[in-house]
């Protein structure tokens, strides 16, 4: 039996772009090339759209994508559903090369609404899962596939616990995610929920969706697989390394198919190195020119070049890098993003300093103002003597102002106190 794992394609992504129609030319050859390599099973790992609410120009290349999988050859037959109503599964999801799916977070709506994948499934184009199970036979033996959409991360674990999935006897089992887990995660700011020791045992198979690259690990011993996006989203340096593709399950045996449809990739950083603006622009010229030179494997398609700047310039400013200038001059020959994040100028050092200075000033004031306070609510001035315009005074070096001011309380406060007497 053989299963095609497919993750993130993404659909939709970039539309207004050059770059728009890729997504469905790397979603469309995985697709093809699953049913051409004789899959029985396709398992789609969520986020195949990229909104919740696709334009009808996205769902029109969409839907023409999602039936080439009944074109292929259909030898599984759907013997059992657990946690799901069997009458949403339309016998029209059957023909061919089944198709098994989860949503991802871009896909994911408010409880009662559907959501892309569910829209799919009714349309009898896949079976969507979460927190479900279905159970397939075939001439390979039975393969019970069990799938939790996406759920945002600090529920993961209750979510997963709650469902509690238990492998299917006599059956190949897989479980399939859609989340950040332990150290593979979407991206630095992202706190995985899950980490594969949390996994339930027993399973023969374990697929994560929602990482974009590539990773193979495992999980109480058995395989642990992220095929990663078939689109490039987040244009990091592990995506330029990671070449795009799907896998290919028989058993205990995968291995790893390459699309051929994405554009190249290249990323890489240009030091500033305390010259001037100028020989900054120049070195990027000659770094894109050396790229553009290079080996490629796609050259049907524009590469995508991301140059990320970084370190500090010895005169001017980084605004006055006319990275505009640079995208418009290599348009016809690549698709160039320069990022300038990480570029600093003497005038934004020096404006950083004073800014960290003021932050210090302030902190420095807010702490001298709680002491104040402090201390004059241990003393007993609770009213009568306001303890910021006190403060304000003393940070102006006004002592004598301060000292006056606190003569005439005290005056006031013995003066009131020996009136109480009387």
């Amino acid at each position: 039996m053989k299963l095609a794992v497919i993750g993130d394609t993404h659909l939709g992504t970039k539309w207004g772009t050059p770059r728009e129609g890729d997504s469905f030319d790397q979603a469309e050859e995985a697709l093809r090339r699953a049913v051409e390599e004789g899959a029985d099973l396709i398992l789609l790992l969520g986020d195949l759209f990229d909104t919740r609410s696709p334009r009808p120009e996205v769902w029109a290349r969409a839907m023409r994508i999602f039936t080439l999988p009944r074109m292929g050859r259909g030898r599984m037959r759907l013997v059992e559903v657990l946690g799901k109503e069997e009458g949403e599964i339309s016998p029209l999801s059957l023909q061919g090369v089944p198709v098994v799916a989860l949503h991802g977070n871009h896909e994911s709506r408010t409880e009662g609404l559907k959501n892309p994948v569910e829209v799919l499934e009714a349309a009898g184009m896949l079976i969507h899962l979460h927190r479900e199970s279905v159970v397939f036979e075939g001439p390979g033996g039975r393969v019970a596939v069990h799938g939790m959409s996406h759920v945002p991360e600090r529920y993961s674990k209750g979510f997963l616990q709650t469902w509690d999935p238990r492998p299917v006897r006599d059956a190949f089992n897989v479980l399939m995610l859609h989340q950040s887990l332990g150290r593979y995660v979407f991206s630095a700011e992202e706190t995985a929920g899950l980490s594969p020791e949390e996994l339930p045992r027993g399973f023969d198979l374990y697929l994560c969706g929602h990482v974009h690259y590539r990773a193979e690990s495992t999980a109480w011993g058995r395989p642990l697989l992220f095929p990663g996006s078939t689109e490039r989203t987040q244009l990091l340096p592990v995506e330029a390394s990671s070449r795009k593709g799907f896998y290919l399950v028989e058993g205990e045996r995968y291995r790893f198919v390459e699309l051929e449809t994405p554009r190249d990739f290249f990323y890489e950083e240009v030091d500033a190195e305390g010259g001037e603006v100028s020989s900054l622009e120049r070195r990027v010229r000659e770094r894109v020119e050396a790229l553009l030179s290079g080996e490629r494997k796609n050259r049907g398609k524009l590469p995508l070049i991301r140059l990320k700047l970084k370190g500090k310039l010895g005169k001017g400013r980084k605004g006055d890098l006319d990275d505009i200038s640079l995208v418009e001059e290599f348009s016809g020959r690549a698709l160039l993003v320069v990022s300038k994040e990480d570029l600093s100028s003497p005038q934004e050092e020096a404006r950083r300093e004073v800014l960290e200075r003021l932050r210090d000033v302030r902190s420095l004031e807010e702490m001298t103002l709680r002491l104040l306070e402090k201390q004059l609510a241990e003393l007993g001035y609770s009213y009568g003597l306001e303890a910021g315009s006190l403060c304000t005074l003393m940070m102006e070096g006004k002592e004598e102002e301060v000292e006056q001011k606190v003569r005439a309380f005290v005056r006031r406060m013995v003066e009131a106190e020996l009136e109480g007497e009387r």
